[in-house]
């Protein structure tokens, strides 16, 4: 009787157990559905002015990529413009990984250029389709980008700003992108 009795128990205390792990993992697959606009593939036009003269512009394709069952974003974008000799250049390619953390109970953005640089930026939802997110430049300053998405219109406008303060900001990237997939 004694070892029914603690078959049952460990039986009730699995049952528990996994329930509260699934329970969790819809929880954590909830907190991600804000950035299902995001997913597919998006072309357009980019804008980027560091310093004084004409800003540089780029042909943009971003695809984002649901894995994991939805519990992770993959974020790619590959900006081209073309070189003196009008040959077609890349001038910009980065790699995200957008995620919940249940344990931090925060959004995690962390990004890869492929000169080498990565960072682990912060990322809100600030209303319905619209989003921020941004890092620290140690010793430099801020970053943010603002991300407008129309589900129906099917467009992504994202607009970049650097400050030094935290208080004055700077507009230096716009991007105008066309949901295509």
């Amino acid at each position: 009787m004694k070892n029914l009795l603690i078959i049952i128990l460990a039986a009730l205390l699995y049952t528990i157990a996994t329930g509260n792990t699934a329970a969790q993992e819809m929880g954590d697959k909830e907190k991600m559905k804000i950035f299902t606009n995001w997913i597919g593939r998006w072309e357009g036009e980019g804008s980027m002015q560091m310093g004084p003269g004409e800003p540089r512009k780029s042909k943009v394709d971003e695809r984002v990529e649901a894995k994991l069952d939805g519990m992770v974003l993959l974020v790619e974008g590959v900006g081209k413009a073309q070189d003196a000799s009008k040959q077609e250049i890349v001038v910009h390619h980065a790699l995200a990984v957008l995620s919940y953390d249940k344990n931090t109970e925060q959004y995690k953005f962390r990004s890869y250029l492929k000169d080498g640089r990565s960072t682990d930026a912060w990322i809100k939802p600030t209303g319905e389709n619209t989003f921020q997110w941004g890092f620290d430049i140690p010793g430099r300053g801020k970053t943010r980008y603002s991300i407008v998405l129309d589900p129906v219109k099917k467009t992504w406008d994202e607009t970049g700003e650097f400050s030094q303060d935290g208080n004055t900001w700077m507009k230096f990237f716009s991007m105008h992108l066309t949901k295509t997939e």
